[in-house]
Parts: structure tokens; sequence; C-alpha cells
């Protein structure tokens, strides 16, 4: 069994002109049940070596908290957050973790959605994203020895809950290139204070979207940049099948239309 934790970055809903937040990333954090506890004893040891007890109550670590930091985390010089964030980084190497992710830009998805549908229609990218990632971690379990099953595990989203416990349902159910077959049970959410391996995965996706906005020329400051090539080492490229989840899509908005 391997433990499968989402996150997304770049998330303004269906608003897909945000100009502060040109690309959408969904990412899948991939951590093997054997190497789950050293994980945590791991991460959690970093914790206590660079932010020691006394600690606030509800303490999360955020890639965003990181970088601009608030309350807490801004009694910490910069550097001291960076290197953290790097040996967090050098933990997911240590225990072999693989990461997937989807970006996907916004107005391009909004200009598609426009052909498509014409106006009026408002689809959150998360929906979107979501089956490419679950495609490539279900043929990515299917690579290793005995194609071990996987369980979703994700942040908390009323946004997006409801559409993707629905396109996981569906895609489990589904023939073809889209179906989930080593997928076990339903998609679990999740507080994110709860789950180390959940903090990690934001971290993972940050960077990620930060690499997509470089690579697609927006302006990145060199302290986001940093992690990037330490997160590179994580990343499993996965195949592009985005017109089959464009077609899957439109399928479902057809009958979702009065009269279907």
């Amino acid at each position: 069994m391997h433990l499968i934790y989402f996150d997304e970055s770049g998330n303004s809903g269906t608003n897909l002109t945000a100009p502060h937040q040109p690309i959408f990333v969904l990412g899948a954090l991939v951590v093997p049940e054997t190497a789950w506890l050293a994980l945590e004893a791991d991460l959690q040891a970093v914790i206590d070596r660079y932010f020691p007890a006394p600690r606030p109550e509800h303490f999360e670590i955020h890639a965003t908290e990181l970088h601009n930091p608030r309350d807490f985390c801004k009694s910490f010089p910069i550097a001291h957050r960076l290197a953290f964030r790097d040996d967090w980084l050098r933990v997911a190497q240590k225990h072999g973790l693989k990461f997937l992710y989807r970006a996907i830009v916004k107005k391009r998805f909004q200009a598609w959605l426009h052909t498509a549908f014409g106006g009026g229609v408002a689809i959150n990218p998360h929906v979107a994203a979501f089956p490419l990632v679950a495609r490539a971690v279900d043929n990515h379990l299917r690579t290793l020895p005995g194609s071990p099953l996987g369980m979703f595990i994700a942040d908390e989203n009323k946004d997006v809950v409801r559409d993707v416990e629905k396109a996981h349902r569906l895609l489990r159910g589904t023939e073809g290139v889209l179906k989930l077959g080593r997928i076990v049970e339903k998609g679990f959410f999740i507080d994110s204070a709860s789950s180390l391996p959940l903090q990690l995965c934001d971290l993972c996706v940050y960077a990620a979207r930060r690499h997509e906005e470089r690579k697609a020329g927006f302006a990145v400051k060199p302290l986001d940049a940093s992690s990037i090539s330490l997160w590179e080492t994580l990343v499993l490229r996965i195949d592009e099948s985005m017109p089959d989840v464009l077609a899957w899509l439109t399928e479902q908005q057809k009958k979702m239309r009065p009269g279907n």
C-alpha cells in the first residue's frame, strides 16, 4: 500500500484571471507505507531542531509562511527558514519519495472553457488537474514491484471536495486510459495540521508552481526558486493526456445539462 498525499498551489477557485496566481498546480506525494513511520519521525526531528518548543498550539508548516512569514515564523531569519525547507526536502530524498504534478495555465484553461461551452460555465482547474495526476499516480503504482494499491489523502478544501469525490468515483468505474485500477476506497480529506507528509506535499507543490511560473516567463524571487533543484530530484514526469481529460470533462458537463 502507498499513501498518496494531494495538495494544490495557486488556487483561486473559478477566478481564472487572478494576476498574482496565473498558474494552478495540483501535486501528489507518493509515500510507501513501509516508509511512513520513519518519514514522520524524521520530519518531526527537523521541526524540533529548527523550531524548538515552545511552539504555537496549532503550529503547522506552510511553504508560504517560510517565504513570507507571519507571527511565529517571523521571529526566525530567512536563511534559517530556507535551511529548514531544504532539510525537509532532503528527508523526502532520503526516503525515496516521488512527486507527480500537473500545472494548468489559467488563461489557457479559460479560453478552452469558452470555446467548449460558451459563456457562463465555470470549472475549477482542480477538477481538470485531478484526473491527470490521479491517472499518473495509478500508472506509477503499476510499474512498481507487486503493483501495489494506493490511497488518496488530501487537504480539506470545501470548494472542491464534492467534485473530487465524484471524479474519483467515476474514474474508478470508467474504462479506458483514465481508469483508476490501483486506487482503493474513496479519497480522504483531512486537516493538514494533523499530517506532516501533507505539509511536506505543500512544500513540493509550492516549488512546482514557482518552477512552472518561471518556465512561463513570470518573475520568481530567488528565495522562491532556490528550492527547485532539491525538489526536482523527487519529480516523476507524467505522460500528457490532457485531450483525454478535456473530452471527459466535456462529457460530464453535457450530462449535467437539463434534459440529459
